[in-house]
């Protein structure tokens, strides 16, 4: 097999300098992003129903427990609700991102990859692109303060952006309606449905897949923004 241009080599050895927790602000450094290579995204298998009582109350060692155990068996229900909805967060979300880049002015080029884990990609593949769009949707689903609601829809998003010759234009984590994780960027998230209570995870199945489905699509379009605000500061 012939060997990569020396570009490329680049590419693979910038991106996997770049930590997963380094944060990398997009600022004047980043060029005109026309076509944006939009490597196959990672995104967490299961969803996410946790609250924010951990981190707003002193929990002894049983408190932490019970509050584990509510969260996963919150978790579970919903995703055996998404998966008899036949609900697919990783085709959504691919979906959601590529809508939001087009309409946001950019060229979004599909770049399958496989992908094994919640990480970054280590390099990516060639392509004649002004930049690669590396996306880990690390949490999705509902988030409340307290286990009795109400449940918003929330989303949790790593991203990291390079340009062909390796240089990392943008590392961040976003996050909307949740306080976690600590060092996310927040983001406006969707308003509704607000769900009084985990109940509702298994009495309104239309209204749950919607705003899982928002959480996403909103999460999207926030990131698209990032990119224009982004190119808008550079001139």
């Amino acid at each position: 097999m012939a060997p990569w241009p020396r570009r490329r080599v680049l590419v693979a050895l910038g991106a996997a300098t770049a930590g997963c927790d380094t944060r990398v602000p997009l600022g004047r450094q980043a060029p005109p992003l026309r076509t944006i290579g939009v490597v196959s995204p990672a995104v967490a298998a299961t969803p996410a129903v946790p609250t924010n009582l951990p981190l707003m109350f002193a929990f002894g060692s049983i408190g932490r427990f019970v509050d584990a155990a509510l969260e996963a068996e919150r978790s579970r229900r919903l995703a055996e609700l998404l998966r008899g909805a036949g609900y697919r967060a990783l085709d959504r979300w691919t979906r959601h991102l590529t809508l939001a880049l087009a309409e946001a002015g950019h060229r979004p080029v599909m770049m399958p990859i496989a992908r094994f884990d919640l990480a970054f990609l280590a390099q990516y593949p060639p392509a004649e692109v002004d930049a690669y769009l590396d996306t880990v949707v690390s949490e999705y689903g509902f988030v409340a303060d307290t286990p009795d609601g109400p449940f918003l829809p929330f989303a949790a998003v790593a991203v990291r952006l390079v340009d062909p010759r390796g240089r990392v234009l943008l590392q961040e984590r976003f996050v909307s309606n949740a306080i976690r994780p600590f060092e996310a960027v927040p983001v406006a998230g969707p308003a509704e449905p607000r769900l009084a209570g985990e109940g509702l995870f298994m009495q309104d199945v239309d209204r749950v897949v919607e705003g899982v489905d928002a959480a996403l699509g909103m999460m999207a379009s926030q990131l698209a923004a990032q990119l224009r605000r982004g190119e808008r500061d550079d001139r």
